[in-house]
């Protein structure tokens, strides 16, 4: 992984748990990484959380969107609609994800669906692709001081669960996110 301004494509299923897209953000505000999505990836996102969370009115995501857009207003990729259909993936759902991270200059891809972007198919790109979990611990390691300011950001913006800093490191946990939870746990006392 680059040190420095590494630039991530956020792929649906990392902006949608909440908590992840919250603590990926709080990351990206630190300067940890530059985020990036497409409008595709866009209303995939909007699509989970409605599937999730049927009495989720469109004026909240549209306004959770416009939040996401100008605190990250360089993260939004266009023009990658013409290579998506040659490329080649297991699932064609998911070409739009690579094309948009070949056109965004992406270093890589940070998705759950590891299977979906083989790295063979990847690879030719000068893209890798990590998990969430692997991604977060690298954060951390890289420079752990913006990456526990960035969780005490996080936190103290949960106003309705108000978590307390063992609950917050149990949403890690709960979130698939176990090597994080462990590399936090360490350092608990400055969350």
């Amino acid at each position: 992984m680059l040190v420095g301004r590494y630039s991530a494509m956020l792929d649906a299923n990392v902006l949608h748990p909440a908590f992840l897209r919250g603590a990926m953000l709080w990351f990206a505000s630190e300067r940890l990484f530059r985020p990036v999505w497409s409008a595709d990836i866009l209303i995939e996102w909007r699509r989970s959380v409605q599937r999730r969370h049927p009495d989720m009115i469109d004026e909240k995501l549209d306004q959770l969107e416009a939040i996401m857009r100008e605190q990250f207003p360089d993260a939004i990729v266009e023009g990658y609609g013409p290579i998506a259909s040659i490329l080649d993936l297991p699932d064609p759902g998911d070409r739009h994800v690579l094309a948009a991270a070949i056109v965004g200059k992406c270093h890589g891809i940070i998705t759950a669906n590891l299977k979906h972007f083989p790295t063979e198919k990847v690879a030719p790109y000068q893209l890798e692709v990590v998990h969430p979990d692997d991604f977060i611990v690298n954060i951390i390691d890289i420079d752990r001081t913006k990456a526990l300011t960035a969780c005490r950001h996080h936190r103290a913006a949960m106003t309705v669960s108000k978590p307390t800093q063992d609950q917050y490191l149990e949403r890690f946990k709960s979130a698939g996110l176990v090597q994080a939870h462990a590399r936090l746990s360490e350092k608990k006392e400055l969350l």
